[in-house]
């Protein structure tokens, strides 16, 4: 018998214990597992679902642990525990049926002891009414926000100040809904019309987006990723905000393109697609083994133009190139309805440092670029530090274009008294008014 809660925590210890995300940490719990998509979709969502909720259920563990801490617990006990308050407090199990099957897992797991501190948590976490919560709204609203919408109190007041309260906690709410699930069709391998024939005879039901390759998809029996024709190449999951950043790039079939972080490559494919495998993508990425999966994905979707470089981004120069692609790491901010985790991730000074590494790319595209090239800078972060400011610090190379907003608003006028002169010239999108990811997207010309 596979216990969903189980198989769930174990999954969210190897999201507590690593940098992997939780779909990284799906594949690699799940793996070798030969279970029903029922059950894997099942698991999917527990994963999600608590690891979204993080803080408020860890305020009621805290609550209910006598004389220790929840750091203090087993890794996977304490994901155990969570999955209980979560069953019991957001998904409407009868909390002696939440707290009973984890008491089993735990007893057969750990054995009696931690059984019955199992037991004496759930039962506190059963009486706690969340609606005490509400005391914190006129002594400390920073963290009665935090707790009622599930985001850290750096985030919350972040985006308070970013766009207001009342948008802000729009964004919050709009980062606990599902994930919005887009469908690129990979025109080297199927037309446009047979992906959606096949969408259709296979229950999924899509609809048109402003880009003519990328469906949204509105309902479905099965997921589109477990499809046979995704496993063939002939479509990918890709977010509309991120399907934006190649056509704002607009690669021609005979260009030679510069992509200084390409791993896992999915920008790099729809650039392929939309140069018909001609010309060539040099794509950048200091990691082999994301390199060696990109690879790998790259031959399944039929891409043949790619010519890869185990490299720094910052500092690779092969130089003649028409246009280069700066998609950093970065904050990933505008995932969080994808990636949770992230929220719960924040660390100030590498913040800080990832930030440097954006500015020493874009440098480093300006040094790689022909006279005329272009650059675009997109990241999937809102903050105005890693999107405006650093199209800002690229005026002083390039020429600022300005990118037709097909999906997104404008950018950010003015932040903590930083004004940004070119905000009508580039893109942003967000999850509460566009329903994808949230990105920046910047456009910039060598002259």
């Amino acid at each position: 018998m596979i216990y969903t809660q189980e198989v769930a925590a174990e999954v969210l210890k190897i999201v507590d214990e690593t940098l992997l995300s939780e779909k990284e940490a799906l594949k690699k719990g799940l793996s070798g597992m030969k279970l029903d998509y029922k059950i894997r979709a099942s698991i999917h969502a527990y994963v999600f679902e608590t690891e979204k909720r993080k803080n408020i259920i860890d305020y009621i563990i805290s609550r209910c642990l006598k004389g220790k801490k929840i750091e203090e617990l087993d890794p996977l006990f304490r994901n155990l525990i969570r999955i209980g308050v979560y069953e019991m407090h957001f998904k409407c199990v009868h909390p002696a049926l939440a707290t009973d099957s984890i008491v089993r897992i735990v007893k057969r797991r750990f054995g009696d002891k931690l059984a019955s501190l199992a037991n004496a948590v759930l039962r506190r976490a059963e009486l706690v009414d969340l609606n005490e919560i509400d005391k914190l709204k006129e002594k400390d609203k920073i963290r009665y926000l935090a707790l009622k919408y599930y985001h850290p109190e750096w985030f919350v007041k972040y985006a308070i100040e970013l766009l207001g309260e009342e948008e802000a906690v729009k964004l919050m709410m709009a980062n606990n809904e599902k994930q919005a699930v887009y469908i690129r069709v990979n025109e080297l391998k199927a037309s446009i019309e047979s992906v959606r024939r096949y969408l259709e005879q296979n229950k999924v039901e899509v609809e048109e987006t402003p880009l003519p390759e990328v469906f949204k998809v509105v309902s479905y029996e099965r997921a589109p990723a477990s499809l046979d024709w995704h496993a063939e190449g002939k479509f990918v999951i890709q977010d509309l905000a991120s399907a934006l950043v190649a056509h704002v790039l607009n690669p021609q079939p005979d260009e030679v393109i510069l992509d200084l972080a390409s791993a896992p490559g999915l920008k790099a494919s729809h650039i392929a697609m939309l140069m018909e495998n001609k010309g060539k993508i040099i794509a950048v990425d200091n990691s082999e083994d994301r390199l060696r999966r990109m690879k790998s994905k790259m031959k399944v979707l039929g891409v043949r133009n790619i010519e890869y470089k185990l490299a720094d981004g910052t500092k690779f120069y092969v130089g003649g190139v028409d246009k280069v692609l700066v998609d950093p790491p970065c904050s990933s901010t505008g995932s969080f309805r994808n990636y949770p985790c992230v929220k719960w991730r924040f660390d100030r000074r590498k913040y800080m440092e990832t930030i440097k590494v954006q500015r020493g790319m874009i440098k480093n595209a300006f040094k790689n670029l022909n006279e005329g090239g272009i650059l675009v800078y997109s990241t999937c972060s809102i903050t105005f530090d890693e999107n405006e400011e650093n199209a800002l610090f690229a005026s002083q190379f390039f020429k600022v274009e300005d990118v037709k907003p097909v999906v997104g608003v404008r950018g950010i006028r003015r932040f903590r008294n930083r004004e940004f002169p070119f905000w009508d010239k580039v893109v942003r999108t967000f999850p509460h008014l566009h329903d994808c990811v949230g990105f920046f997207i910047s456009k910039f010309k060598k002259v």
